[in-house]
């Protein structure tokens, strides 16, 4: 028995790896041969073991990562296609557009053209600026929740790769079932922090009981409180929209005095089998 659970944590920081490796060269040669190289396994048997860990094969990681990264480019860069088809793995225009459109149900051009029209800029305190997106904000009550975490410096566009890590050792333990949310919490402002010096968690909920004495995990803790929240469809790369228009229109408006808690985030489906413009994120703040 010691030596399956042995055997198992062998594979996870393998597997912990490649999620990493893989991150890390999305611009690269990611194909299946050379992430079981990564991982130390032969090929035949790497593709079974990282789907039954992952949920997902390894060629659909690879290309739902590196088309979020694109998406993140078309939105925060002033990139040529071509560009950001290099950058992201893809040989050629052609097989980047035929992915993303695949992916996204539209072009590359699309996406950037529509999006980057209704982006918003931060203004606070407010000014005569007019935001043309506006959204629907909740007011109600949380119960305290206790998280297990993942810790995420730098970008935040890529705190998946806390998340597909933190997936892969809190299915391990069984941690996992359908009851199971899944937060992330943002400690700093994108818009004023250097990247690299952005901190974040990725967490899921967690019943403390169940926790193995010895674990990797981060405890945390969100108090019962009264919040704002707001739920936003679309996919990740346009989050700082209603981030703007909370922060720079809304708060600044209302009477409501902010708690000494991080904003974090709910997300309510999975990325791995949702289309992108229908994943659904509800972003709260705590209030007194």
């Amino acid at each position: 028995m010691k030596h399956k659970h042995v055997t198992k944590n062998q594979y996870e920081h393998r597997l912990l790896n490649v999620i990493d490796y893989i991150y890390e060269h999305v611009d690269g040669e990611l194909d299946v041969n050379a992430l079981a190289d990564v991982a130390c396994m032969s090929n035949y048997h790497f593709h079974r073991i990282y789907r039954e860990f992952a949920g997902e094969t390894i060629n659909v990681t690879v290309r739902r990562m590196r088309l979020l990264k694109a998406a993140a480019l078309l939105l925060r860069s002033n990139l040529t296609q071509q560009q950001i088809a290099k950058e992201v793995g893809y040989g050629s225009v052609e097989a980047f557009n035929r992915a993303f459109s695949k992916h996204y149900g539209e072009t590359p051009h699309q996406y950037r053209i529509t999006r980057v029209e209704e982006r918003v800029t931060l203004l606070y305190p407010k000014s005569n600026k007019e935001y043309t997106i506006m959204y629907q904000v909740e007011q109600h009550t949380v119960p305290a929740m206790s998280l297990i975490g993942v810790e995420h410096k730098g970008d935040y566009m890529k705190i998946g790769q806390a998340f597909e890590k933190l997936s892969v050792m809190a299915s391990k333990l069984g941690l996992i079932n359908e009851n199971t949310r899944f937060f992330g919490i943002y400690y700093d402002d994108p818009k004023t922090v250097e990247q690299d010096k952005l901190s974040a968690k990725a967490c899921i909920s967690v019943d403390v009981t169940q926790l193995p004495e010895e674990h990797q995990f981060e405890l945390l803790n969100i108090p019962s409180s009264k919040v704002v929240s707001l739920l936003f469809e679309g996919d990740y790369p346009e989050l700082e929209k209603p981030y703007d228009w909370l922060f720079g229109e809304y708060l600044p408006q209302s009477n409501f005095q902010l708690k000494d808690f991080p904003p974090f985030e709910e997300y309510l489906n999975d990325a791995k089998n949702t289309p992108p413009q229908q994943l659904l994120t509800r972003i709260y703040c705590l209030t007194a």
